[in-house]
């Protein structure tokens, strides 16, 4: 079942990001991060999202306005 397939690609990576489990099963960002969620929710995977205090000045030299979505990252904890 893909909901598990994705899990467990999250368990065997450690940490991704939404793009690399998209790429990774070859589906839509906005049909993976449902499944994503599902998982954070029961407490499996945990979200983790930058800000611009995390960002600033160590992604780039300046900022321009990134879309900090893109780099959150989805890691396992259990």
């Amino acid at each position: 079942m893909l909901i598990t397939a994705i899990r467990d690609y999250i368990q065997l990576q450690g940490r991704a990001n939404l793009q690399d489990v998209a790429r990774h099963f070859r589906l839509s960002s906005s049909a993976v991060e449902p499944m994503l969620n599902f998982w954070v929710k029961k407490g499996v995977i945990k979200l983790i999202k930058r800000d611009l205090l995390t960002c600033a000045g160590k992604q780039c030299s300046t900022c321009i306005s990134c879309n900090l979505d893109a780099y959150a990252s989805y890691v396992w904890i259990e």
